[in-house]
Formats: structure tokens, C-alpha cells, sequence
């Protein structure tokens, strides 16, 4: 196992330039991007706000029970304990609940985030705690319904039969008999390996004993961390909403300045020239309400609280009653869930994705407007997997890893085709479409001077001669492929591996790929290899 870094330049926008430090963006954050003593800084600024310690012990307490049944839990159950100590921090990431996990940027953001606590730990020497928020209160089904699998030579999506109810994934519950026949068409796809039989009998397992989607998400991360110390937070559990409900008191009884100052920091990012990351109405209220199961948005408008289909209608004082009798009914946005994070948790970080990270940059006013500082913001890993046989391939044929991780596949395997001949096909049938074109010329003005009918009969004359000409030019070509099809068979599987779909491979692949190729052990090996959280892009060869 070997681990390279790999200098990528990303698309240009938001993402790269805060890699890059743009000046420009710095009145966007509290805290420059890895600038002097920022986290540092940060560390200060906590130890000098007041965290209700009362709440830090409920907040323990809650932990202690939801991680007390999971699968060898010691290393966890120590990193909670470490949260009694009140100048005790945190590093925080989180995702959607998806099936096995959801897609390898889980697993890269949760490794970031285990990374980062050790390091700062060591830096700062307080006890850092790493935090994965479980964003169990979504309700959108279709984003973590499917994993991609293998299927005839390329990655198809592999969907759960399942009726998308809009409740949260907290709340949806398995069905098992469907979750076991698309589990096995996950495992049917699968390579054989020394590995594949146990790692099947364990998801098995796994998936017998929990109860609904996010139940699913954290046993099975769970197994990928097991005994590194990574602490799980269902963000939509009820007994942390009942910790939560001051903060919703204080969304609800301030919601106009939130929406102002979410509308202000969009406002202040576009007019630095990128495109609004969040899309939302000035009404958001940036809150759920859980009304007959379903997961419904709030807005504000002229003193009331409102349901976009006007199911329901609450004043100020109506909701602010409801949520002291019923907290475990409300959830966050993309908006408010930060700001939750901030109340519940002693942040150090945050650690985002690229696509996070554009929504981040207009939070500040949101953030300033509770009297809090936004915390930095580290971005997550970014890692591509190279099997053997892709890394043994493409050494040998000489083409650079950029070439496939920054270029367009197609395009790329076109020029690499043309290169492994020396038959000048384009030329000489654009040449000689010209020639047939210019002394068929002649004959069609001939046509044209005799009868309409004739000339008509000129025109298709000359197609039929181009069509047979590139009939040619397509067994031609066909000719070369079939020469030259065990290695373009190649080029394919190092595209299959390494650019899927045209996307980067963290958005294809789901970690259950990875477990399988270097099992248990494998992953743990790769937890402890020296991994920078320097933005820059790595490449792990297997």
C-alpha cells in the first residue's frame, strides 16, 4: 500500500480559491484558511465563551447511551467521556444516511475529521474529540436510496425498492425483505475475494438488527471506524432535539434577522462573482416541522409561521410552545443545521466537502448574528484508489495519472487510439470527400439546368457516395479498434477505476468496494497511513 499526493487543478470557482486563499474571500470567514495560528485562535475564542455545563453533561449522557450498544464501543464510549472536561473541543463532519454508507466521501470526511482531532489534540494539547453529525432528519430519499454497482462493463445505480414517504431517514424504517434482495444484488456484483464472504455475513448481520435507515448508516460505520474513537451524533434522535430546544427558541423569536443575514451572506458571496450555492426564498424560516410523518419546510411572512402547502400555521408564541412541548418535531436546513452544531457542540472545525464549503461561505452573518464566531473550516480528504492492474497499466503505457483524473476520458482515449497507429484516416477521407464533392460538382449544375426532378436525383447521388465513404471511414476505424482491443479494454478499466462516469471516483464507488479489495485490515492500514490535510489531492495505489 503506498499513498502519493497528486497536484490536480480543480475547476475554477469557490472551492479553488479558498484552497488558493483568495484575499477576496476572507471577509466571508472568522478564520483564514490555514492562516497563523488560526486554529489556535479558535481554541481561544472557546475557551472564553460560556458552554452551559449542564448541557455539556446532558449532551455526554445521550452519547453514552445511543453508543453503548454498538459493536466494541470502548474507544468511543473514551472519546465521550473526554467530553466532561469542559475545555474539551470538537471536530465535526457529517453526511446523509445513506445505504453502506453512501458514497467514499463519507468515509474520506470521517477519516478528515478523526485526522484532524488527533492532530489538534497533540497541537493544542486539550482533549479534541472527532464528531460525525448524522443527518438522520432528512428526508430526501432519492439522494440516499442507491449505491452504483459493476453492471456490464460500467456503473449503473442500483436503487432499493422502497416508497419515499418524506420522512426523515431517522424515522423511515427498513424493509428488510427488500433491503436483503438489494443487498444481493450489491454482492452478486462483487469480485471475489479472501475477503467477501465474511464482509458479506457481516452487512448481513448488521442489516438484520437495525430498525430504520439511519440505524443502518452508523452500525455500518461503526464497522469501517471500529475502535478509533469516532463518535456518531443522529442529529434527528429525541432526546437530543429535547437538549436543542432553547436554540429553536431563539431561531423562532429572531427568524427575520436569520433570514436578513442568510440573504445578506449569499448576496456577499455572488457579488465576489460565483453563483449562489444556496437557492432559497427571502420566507425560508430555515426550519422543519414533522406533520403526519412528513417532513415539511417552514416559512415567515407577515408574523406567521406557515407550511408551504399551508398544512399548518403557528404565530411566534404558537411555535414557541410547541417546540418546548414537542422539540423532537422540529429539524434544521442547510441554513440553521450549523448553527445547531455551534449551540450543541465546542467546535474547533468543521470539515466540509467542495460543495459544502460554498454554502459555508455564507453563513458569517448567520453565525455573527448569535454572537458566535464561524469555526474553520478544514476540507475533507480527497482520495482516489488505484487497483494493481490499473497502477501496473498505466505506468507501463507511460500516460500521467492527471491526464485521467483532470481530462475528459472519451476525448483523451480517442487521441491515446490514434497515437497507437500511423494510418492517416481522418486525412485521407476528408481529402477525398472534397475530391468526390468537387468533381461531382459539375454534374449536380448540369441537373440543375435540365429538370428539377434531376437535380434532386443529383443530390442524393452525391450523399449515397459520402455515406459509402464513411462507411469506410467506420470499418476503418472498427479495423483499428479490433487490433488494438486488449489494450483500449485496458485504457477502459483504468477510465472504469479512476474517472467513473466522468466523475471523481469518491462520488462513485461506495466503501464496501474498498472493504472488499483489503478487508478489515486494509482499511485499518490506510487509516494510519500519513495523510496531510493540505487540500491536496492523494492517490492511494493498493
Amino acid at each position: 500500500m503506498e499513498l502519493n499526493e497528486i497536484h490536480l487543478d480543480p475547476p475554477a470557482g469557490f472551492y479553488r480559491d479558498y484552497l488558493n486563499q483568495r484575499t477576496e474571500l476572507n471577509g466571508l470567514f472568522d478564520y483564514t484558511y490555514e492562516s497563523a495560528d488560526w486554529l489556535v485562535k479558535r481554541a481561544d475564542e472557546l475557551s472564553n465563551r460560556a458552554f452551559d455545563a449542564t448541557r455539556r453533561e446532558k449532551l455526554v449522557t445521550h452519547l453514552l447511551s445511543t453508543h453503548k450498544n454498538l459493536h466494541k464501543p470502548e474507544a468511543a464510549l473514551a472519546s465521550i467521556a473526554k467530553l466532561r472536561q469542559k475545555e474539551s473541543l470538537v471536530i465535526v463532519g457529517g453526511q446523509q444516511a445513506g445505504l453502506l454508507t453512501g458514497p467514499l466521501f463519507t468515509l474520506y470526511k470521517a477519516l478528515t475529521v478523526l485526522i484532524a482531532a488527533k492532530q489538534q489534540e497533540k497541537e493544542l494539547n486539550v482533549p479534541v474529540v472527532p464528531v460525525f453529525w448524522v443527518a438522520g432528519e432528512d428526508h430526501d430519499f432519492e439522494e440516499i436510496r442507491f449505491v452504483y454497482r459493476e453492471k456490464q462493463g460500467t456503473w449503473r445505480k442500483h436503487p432499493i425498492q422502497d416508497e419515499d414517504t418524506q420522512s426523515s431517514a431517522s424515522l423511515k424504517q427498513l424493509p428488510h425483505e427488500e433491503l436483503f434482495h438489494w443487498l444481493d444484488g450489491v454482492f452478486e456484483e462483487l469480485p471475489e475475494t479472501d475477503f467477501t464472504c465474511d464482509l458479506i455475513e457481516k452487512i448481513r448481520q448488521t442489516a438484520s438488527a437495525c430498525q430504520t435507515y439511519t440505524d443502518f448508516f452508523i452500525q455500518l460505520m461503526n464497522e469501517l471506524f471500529l475502535q478509533e474513537g469516532l463518535i456518531f451524533v443522529d442529529a434527528n434522535h429525541p432526546e437530543l432535539r429535547r437538549l436543542e430546544t432553547d436554540f429553536f427558541k431563539e431561531m423562532i423569536l429572531h427568524v427575520e434577522e436569520l433570514q436578513a443575514n442568510q440573504q445578506k451572506g449569499v448576496t456577499q458571496l455572488v457579488e465576489l462573482g460565483y453563483n449562489a450555492p444556496i437557492l432559497t426564498e427571502e420566507e425560508n424560516a430555515h426550519l422543519f416541522i414533522t406533520v403526519d410523518q412528513k417532513r415539511v419546510r417552514l416559512d415567515y411572512e407577515d408574523g406567521l409561521f406557515t407550511s408551504r402547502n399551508q398544512e399548518v400555521s403557528f404565530s411566534k408564541q404558537e411555535l414557541l410552545s410547541l417546540v418546548e412541548e414537542q422539540p423532537e418535531r422540529f429539524s434544521n436546513n442547510v441554513v440553521s443545521r450549523p448553527l445547531m452544531q455551534e449551540w450543541v457542540l465546542p467546535v474547533l472545525a468543521f470539515i466540509p466537502g467542495p460543495g459544502e464549503l460554498a454554502y459555508w461561505g455564507t453563513l458569517k452573518p448567520a453565525f455573527n448574528q448569535f454572537g458566535w464566531n464561524m469555526p474553520p473550516l478544514i476540507p475533507r480528504l480527497q482520495v482516489t484508489i488505484i487497483p494493481r492492474s490499473v497502477k501496473k497499466w498505466v505506468e507501463e503505457t507511460g500516460i500521467s495519472y492527471q491526464s485521467f483524473l483532470e481530462g475528459d476520458s472519451e476525448r483523451l482515449k480517442q487521441n491515446w487510439i490514434k497515437e497507437q497507429h500511423s494510418f492517416p484516416i481522418d486525412e485521407v477521407v476528408s481529402q477525398v470527400k472534397e475530391n468526390v464533392d468537387h468533381i461531382h460538382q459539375p454534374l449536380r449544375q448540369l441537373a440543375e439546368k435540365m429538370d428539377p426532378t434531376l437535380y434532386s436525383m443529383s443530390e442524393k447521388n452525391v450523399a449515397l457516395i459520402m455515406k459509402q465513404i464513411q462507411f469506410l471511414e467506420s470499418r476503418m476505424n472498427r479495423h483499428i479498434l479490433d487490433t488494438h482491443k486488449t489494450t483500449i479494454s485496458q485504457f477502459d478499466h483504468a477510465v472504469f477505476w479512476m474517472k467513473p462516469l466522468g466523475s471523481p471516483q469518491e462520488r462513485i464507488l461506495h466503501p464496501i468496494i474498498l472493504l472488499n479489495i483489503v478487508g478489515q485490515s486494509g482499511l485499518k492500514q490506510i487509516f494510519q497511513q500519513p495523510l496531510a490535510l493540505n487540500g491536496v489531492p492523494k492517490l492511494l495505489f493498493l
